[in-house]
């Protein structure tokens, strides 16, 4: 049931003044509670669906093919536009390139891509590790390379702070902007 603009549509809602109502879901029945709850979007997370399918932690266990397959059969059922957690991408750029591609192809209107190392840990967890600047400024511009419909939304997450500072999460998050990710942030900031 999703619409084939649900990349327009979302990039649409982006650009309205106000919040995004958005929830996250780990299978196709919970996506469809959220969109009948009236929210706007759904997110679809690796620590849920990797739960959810696999029985297993946020570790790194949940591949790119099952959580596109999981994409696939969200965004079939939905009419809002579903944003699809992809981790770090899966390995380097050509994963990147190829994530990208899979859940975009799946019915996805943007992903999420974040800057730890593999194998990656849930965002929440501690003892995380993040790769070079560097080298997620090249994933962020393989990621906006592999889009097929430039309205596809690329997310950019840093999980610098914990582990580096929030001066080092900013400059990350700033140059995933400027290296094409339309929406960038960081993860568990602290006022």
């Amino acid at each position: 049931m999703s619409k084939p603009n649900g990349p327009k549509r979302l990039r649409q809602l982006l650009l309205q003044p106000g919040m995004i109502r958005s929830l996250g879901a780990h299978d196709v029945f919970t996506a469809l509670m959220v969109e009948q709850a009236g929210f706007e979007t759904v997110f679809i997370g690796g620590f849920g669906t990797s739960a959810s399918l696999l029985g297993l932690p946020d570790l790194n266990f949940l591949t790119m093919t099952e959580m596109a397959d999981a994409v696939r059969r969200m965004a079939a059922r939905v009419t809002i536009p579903v944003i699809a957690d992809g981790d770090t991408g899966h390995g380097d750029l050509h994963n990147v390139q190829r994530t990208v591609e899979m859940v975009e192809t799946a019915g996805a209107s943007g992903i999420l891509l974040e800057d730890q190392v593999m194998p990656k840990r849930c965002g929440h967890f501690a003892n995380k590790q993040v790769i070079p600047t560097q080298e997620m400024v090249i994933k962020i511009k393989a990621a906006v390379r592999a889009r097929s419909d430039p309205n596809f939304l690329i997310f950019a997450r840093t999980d610098a702070r914990q582990m580096n500072g929030l001066d080092d999460a900013i400059d990350r998050v700033n140059r995933c902007a400027e290296a094409g990710a339309d929406i960038a942030f960081i993860e568990a900031p602290q006022s």
